[in-house]
């Protein structure tokens, strides 16, 4: 019995761990903080692109803690891009093999709509929840996505989609945050995808 319970709070500790390597990877809480590493190298070890898709560049990348390691891509500067790509992306390979299964749970998180209601009057609470998801077809490959949406105190919007991109060697995740109240489109994560050149 003791044994059960112990598995079960190990497996609720995992859950929340991922949730937050969500968050954080998403909003950019992580980057800055950990140890300074080549983006470019990290890359390379899922994608075979010689330039990155979608007019992107790498703006920093990081080891964590934890060991995870994370790179973040923005739009060029002075570079004329569409406005329905995403215009920053996280790229995050994970030191334990169980976190991207963790960050797709079977059950989604749909937006709370009593929450939607009182943001849509006053939007001081920042929340979030999942819009849909779905399976995205590039090359010969087919992953699994989700696309949330951030309820900004703002009273703007923002989507992100997020897909996991691990093979046997390597556990990654990758997150496509778009501008301010432009729906995430399969379209769009299909291009930069396409683009990575996945290995």
């Amino acid at each position: 019995m003791a044994l059960a319970e112990n598995e079960s709070k190990s497996a609720i500790i995992l859950i929340g761990v991922g949730l937050l390597a969500v968050a954080g990877a998403a909003f950019g809480t992580f980057v800055g903080l950990g140890r300074a590493i080549d983006g470019g190298e990290l890359l390379a070890e899922r994608f075979a692109c010689t330039e990155l898709p979608l007019e992107l560049e790498v703006d920093s990348a990081h080891k964590l803690g934890s060991g995870d390691r994370i790179a973040r891509l923005v739009a060029e500067e002075g570079v004329e891009r569409d406005p329905s790509w995403p215009d920053n992306v996280i790229v995050q390979l994970h030191k334990d093999d169980r976190a991207p299964g963790l960050m797709f749970p079977p059950e989604p998180r749909s937006v709370d709509l009593e929450k939607l209601g009182r943001w849509e009057q006053d939007p001081q609470q920042v929340f979030r929840g999942e819009i849909n998801r779905g399976r995205v077809d590039f090359g010969r490959w087919s992953v699994p996505y989700i696309r949330e949406r951030l309820f900004r105190d703002t009273g703007a919007w923002v989507d992100s989609m997020r897909v996991n991109l691990s093979s046997e060697d390597v556990n990654c995740v990758v997150f496509a945050e778009f501008p301010p109240e432009v729906e995430g489109s399969e379209d769009a994560l299909r291009l930069l995808l396409d683009g990575f050149e996945l290995r």
